[in-house]
């Protein structure tokens, strides 16, 4: 993903009063080369809503799916509100105390990751995406503080000592409604061998097609997680290819949900080697595991079950996770208590930003910050072995839909910046692709 310059501009006082129209200055920012509306509205953290798409589309009286023009301006569903010098409440003439925070939260991240130049309390501008609903609770319920985004020459840093507050699970009616969803779709799906993309060939041998021809026999060396089921969650896929660099010495397009996806595959077998239970969410029949530097981007992917993945990115977010949570609750009532949910992503942030593998965790899971702290021990301990050099990724919460709807124990994997050089290397070695699935696994062991 490349960088956009987002232009701000100075207004009179506005007196935002909510449940009124609110002002018409948006944010407004110029693509660059290449730049699609996924990797911009995901830019600043409005991908998440798939509203901000739709959203999109009508502030710039574009048709659906058109592409973004190098060198023209676009308007983001970003408001941007005139600060009253006092606090956010008094701002937007509210007394919602958790959803304001969650505003100053945003505000923070958009000034650490570089999209704007000062903070709201210095230059008066409160941006205010506008999908925010102060009519009703916010969906955080714990105080914590943020975390940066974003930090030059590292992962994202914790000089500042904040954590990001993520959203809580689900409540227990949110639970049993989709408990009901899923029992559903389990019945439509009766007729489809939708899970089975394994075979036992022996106790000591599984037959995974999905790995490849070279990769597909995995032999089981020990039960260290025998007791245990993972959901293997690739980012993005099908119609998303996710965060994307064109690199004109060698013109070739690196895709993140190929990288992120031949990582997956590779911590899917070396779990299965240690007897776990392992489903892989989003699948590519005809990729495999790929010792390539260069992993040719397409759209063929497919959820679990070989159900086509919708265009929509909400609606296939709650694809994926109806599959993950289905599978949850049926090995739930076979006594399964340790289930885990992982999802891979590689970061886009500006390209000056190198940055090491960093983890999000689900704000209230125990299990969930326990094993991303785990993680990072052991790749602290692995880069001062191999790199000699201090590991500077980090652990935070994040308020990311998967985070939030997994039933199973979450943690969010950022691989690298794909914008950045020396990150890409990384991930287009396929011994270091291994590498890292061999380093999680080893988190996974302790």
């Amino acid at each position: 993903m490349g960088r956009f310059v987002a232009m701000y501009f100075c207004f009179s006082l506005i007196t935002p009063i909510f449940g009124k129209e609110p002002p018409n200055q948006n944010v407004i920012v110029t693509a660059k080369k290449g730049q699609g509306v996924y990797s911009l509205l995901r830019t600043y953290q409005l991908l998440d809503n798939t509203s901000n798409l739709v959203r999109f589309y009508e502030l710039n009286k574009l048709k659906n799916g058109a592409e973004l023009e190098k060198g023209k301006q676009y308007k983001l569903p970003l408001k941007i509100i005139k600060f009253d010098g006092n606090n956010i409440r008094s701002t937007l003439n509210t007394k919602n105390y958790e959803k304001a925070k969650d505003i100053q939260i945003y505000n923070e991240a958009m000034v650490t990751a570089g999209l704007k130049s000062k903070s709201y309390t210095k230059d008066n501008q409160l941006w205010l995406p506008e999908h925010f609903d102060f009519n009703t609770k916010t969906i955080s319920k714990k105080k914590t503080n943020s975390t940066e985004l974003k930090a030059v020459n590292t992962a994202p840093a914790h000089h500042l000592e904040r954590e990001l507050i993520a959203d809580s699970r689900l409540s227990i009616a949110e639970v049993r409604e989709l408990q009901q969803l899923y029992a559903e779709r389990s019945s439509e799906d009766s007729n489809r061998s939708s899970d089975g993309y394994f075979k036992k060939v022996s106790n000591r041998m599984l037959n995974v097609k999905l790995f490849g021809t070279k990769n597909a026999e995995v032999p089981v060396e020990s039960e260290e997680l025998k007791d245990q089921v993972y959901y293997i969650v690739p980012g993005h896929g099908g119609p998303d290819p996710g965060a994307m660099f064109k690199d004109k010495e060698s013109d070739f397009t690196f895709c993140e949900d190929e990288y992120a996806y031949d990582v997956s595959l590779r911590l899917a077998r070396n779990l299965m080697t240690k007897g776990a239970t392992v489903y892989v969410i989003v699948q590519d029949n005809n990729d495999g595991i790929r010792d390539e530097r260069y992993l040719d981007c397409d759209t063929d992917e497919v959820c679990i079950g070989n159900h086509d993945m919708p265009v929509n990115q909400l609606k296939r977010l709650r694809q994926g996770m109806i599959k993950t949570n289905q599978l949850y609750f049926k090995h739930q009532l076979e006594g399964i208590k340790n289930q885990w949910m992982i999802s891979i992503h590689i970061d886009s942030q500006p390209e000056d930003n190198r940055q090491d593998v960093f983890f999000y965790y689900q704000s209230e899971s125990k299990k969930s910050k326990k094993k991303a702290k785990q993680l990072k021990t052991v790749f602290s301990n692995k880069y001062k072995k191999y790199q000699e050099r201090d590991y500077k990724g980090t652990i935070s919460a994040r308020p990311l839909y998967v985070m939030r709807t997994s039933e199973a124990d979450p943690i969010f994997i950022e691989l690298a910046n794909i914008q950045n050089k020396h990150d890409r290397e990384r991930i287009a070695s396929p011994r270091n692709r291994q590498l890292l699935a061999d380093w999680i696994l080893e988190g996974f062991l302790e």
